[in-house]
This record gives C-alpha cells, sequence and structure tokens, in this order.
C-alpha cells in the first residue's frame, strides 16, 4: 500500500502532516484567507508521501482538484464543514465515534470515556477537553498524532514495540470500526472535491500508517 523507498520515519511524519491537514479541518471552519493560500500555493501537488492504496489515490484527486488554475468556491467548502459537521444543528457526517458505535456493544465503557482514559494514561488531554467530546475524530486525530511523534523519536526497542501495539490498538478499535461510514456520509453529502477529499485522506492515512508503524 505504502511507498517504502523512504525512511520509515519520514513517511510517518510524512503522514503525520497529512492527518495534521485533514483533522484541523473537521475540527475548525475553514476561512477562506486559508483556503486562497492552499489554492495559491498548489499545497496539493506537493504531497509529502506517495501511497498506491486506492483511498489515497482517490484523495489525491479530489484535493488535486484545489489548485491555482480552478476557481474555487469557498461557500462551498465552507457549507461543508457547516452541514457536514453540525455547525448548522443538523450534522450529515457526524465526526463523532460514539454516533457511528452507538448500536455496537464491544465497548465496556462509552467511546468518549473509553478514549478519554487513554488520552490520560499518556498524560495528554485535549485543549477542548469540556468543549467537544473526546471521541470527536479531529480530537482523536491529534492524540494519533502524538503517538506517532513519539514513535519517530524513539530509539528504545522494546519501547518502541510497546507503542508500536498502543498505536495499531488505537486505530483498530477506535477508528477503523467507524471511519469508512463516516466517510461513506462525506461522499454522499460534501459538495466540494475539499471534503470529499479529506474524507477520503483520513482513511488512506489511518489505514497506511496502521501497516507502516
Amino acid at each position: 500500500m505504502i511507498n517504502f523507498e523512504e525512511n520509515n520515519s519520514d513517511i510517518l511524519k510524512g503522514y503525520s502532516m497529512l492527518l495534521y491537514f485533514a483533522g484541523s479541518f473537521i475540527l475548525n471552519e475553514p476561512t477562506e484567507d486559508c483556503i486562497k493560500d492552499l489554492v495559491s500555493e498548489d499545497i496539493f501537488k506537493k504531497m509529502p508521501v506517495s501511497s498506491n492504496n486506492p483511498n489515497y489515490i482517490l484523495a489525491t484527486s479530489f484535493l488535486n482538484n484545489i489548485n491555482s488554475s480552478s476557481n474555487i468556491a469557498y461557500d462551498d467548502i465552507l457549507a461543508d464543514h457547516l452541514n457536514l459537521f453540525g455547525g448548522t444543528g443538523i450534522s450529515l457526517a457526524p465526526p463523532y465515534e460514539s454516533y457511528y458505535r452507538s448500536k455496537e456493544h464491544l465497548l465496556n465503557q462509552k467511546p468518549a470515556t473509553e478514549v478519554k482514559n487513554i488520552y490520560r494514561s499518556y498524560g495528554w488531554k485535549s485543549s477542548l477537553e469540556g468543549q467537544i467530546p473526546d471521541d470527536h475524530l479531529g480530537i482523536e486525530i491529534q492524540f494519533l498524532n502524538l503517538m506517532l511523534e513519539k514513535y519517530y523519536e524513539l530509539e528504545d526497542k522494546a519501547c518502541k514495540r510497546e507503542l508500536q501495539k498502543d498505536i495499531r490498538k488505537f486505530i483498530e478499535i477506535h477508528i477503523q470500526p467507524w471511519i469508512k461510514d463516516w466517510n461513506n456520509d462525506i461522499q454522499q453529502n460534501a459538495i466540494s472535491d475539499f471534503y470529499k477529499g479529506a474524507g477520503y485522506l483520513v482513511v488512506a492515512c489511518t489505514q497506511d500508517v496502521y501497516f507502516l508503524v
């Protein structure tokens, strides 16, 4: 799925950048100035990793349309954020683990409580704790990036193996079971290539990271 020609740590840093990008725009409304900067600098023609993951290819095919040669409708991008993630009061693709796993009985605790306990075990808490539930996808991505940052900085092999297990377990339990359903809702309801690409990007990056660590 992944191009392994580079050092694994460098590839992980690239995936961290992409996850940070996608998570930020799921968590926060994109400003018009920010979108203009992405367009003028043709950011999506400079992707930091390459992958033959079909979801990654779909992500880049949408995001490559956000470029300086195209007329970008900022209003569509903003409307997507508001409509998909609840800014209008109606969420067409709620970015919450608990929403998509509400019918399951696999967890002894609610997802928000369980992920909060995992965050605490790492001595970390969201800066938005108390404002946004801890099982928000943007928050989960922040935490995943924290673990990835620790992973590629570790030199002790035993510690690295334990962290590898934690990263895979977090993705396996708290992201993989629902992220495809969430992305399906993105693809069905988004009107902008920007958010269609971001949806596929989250799926692809979490899949690739799972096999890369």
